[in-house]
């Protein structure tokens, strides 16, 4: 296996208040081209036969990174007010670790946020907040259904198309969620 790449980070703050942060993580992350099953050289599984030569299962080529926060102060009352975005860009990757083409994630944009208002000396605050605010359906990890081999149909029997009668399932990301978050300290 050969992992390599570049990570560039930045935060600006033009102002006090204010704070902008960014990142670009390029990755290239590779199976060996002589994979084998074990130290004794045994060939590799079957199953496996996808692996030689391509990207590591779960291994985005791109990630990219935003995030945005205000923090203005609201008159001289020691109140303050946070308006806050972040975003993840990540490009295409294969969510199985057969790497079966049935397994690609297509790339994908995840915004999360929050709207608060916090008391003098933060000593209290409230925050109204949404993950996945875009509600954006993406696969986690997808896998073989196990003791589902499909379909009887030699229709689907192509060796070229690997699982192709095969039934698969996945861990999906989670939904849009949102909430309410009070804080406090005594």
């Amino acid at each position: 296996m050969l992992s390599q790449g570049i990570e560039i980070e930045s935060a600006i703050n033009p102002t006090r208040n204010l704070d902008f942060n960014f990142g670009v993580t390029y990755s290239d992350t590779k199976y060996r081209h002589d994979l084998v099953g074990n130290k004794s050289g045994a060939p590799l599984d079957p199953a496996l036969r996808m692996l030689p030569g391509s990207n590591l299962s779960n291994a985005p080529k791109w990630v990219v990174t935003s995030s945005a926060s205000w923090t203005p102060e609201l008159g001289t009352s020691g109140l303050s007010a946070l308006f806050y975005v972040d975003s993840r860009l990540t490009s295409d990757f294969n969510t199985g670790s057969d790497l079966f083409p049935q397994k690609e994630q297509d790339s994908f944009l995840v915004v999360n946020a929050r709207v608060g208002l916090r008391g003098p000396d933060q000593k209290w605050g409230i925050e109204v907040w949404a993950q996945n605010l875009l509600n954006k359906n993406y696969t986690q990890v997808a896998f073989n259904t196990p003791f589902q081999a499909g379909g009887s149909s030699t229709a689907f029997t192509d060796p070229q198309f690997p699982g192709g009668r095969q039934i698969f399932s996945a861990f999906l990301a989670e939904p849009r969620t949102y909430g309410v978050t009070l804080r406090g300290k005594f």
